[in-house]
């Protein structure tokens, strides 16, 4: 497993929230989500979360399917 670990670790980047969010009402663990999105000035949340989609974006930063970002 820490071989999987360092590999991903190679294209992504982990950050902390700096607000909290209480947006998601239906799954609050969702609201982690969008905090780090924020935090970091995301322009896409790529999610397969029914919650999250729902919103279809969220300050300016748009939530979609991987099908539809990649297509």
């Amino acid at each position: 497993m820490n071989g999987m670990r360092a590999a991903v670790a190679t294209f992504t980047k982990r950050v902390s929230s700096t607000e909290t969010l209480d947006v998601v009402k239906a799954d609050p663990d969702d609201n982690r989500i969008l905090e780090c999105a924020v935090a970091v000035g995301s322009d896409v949340i790529v999610t397969g979360d029914g919650h999250l989609l729902q919103l279809g974006a969220y300050r300016g930063i748009k939530i979609m399917k991987v099908a539809d970002f990649l297509g």
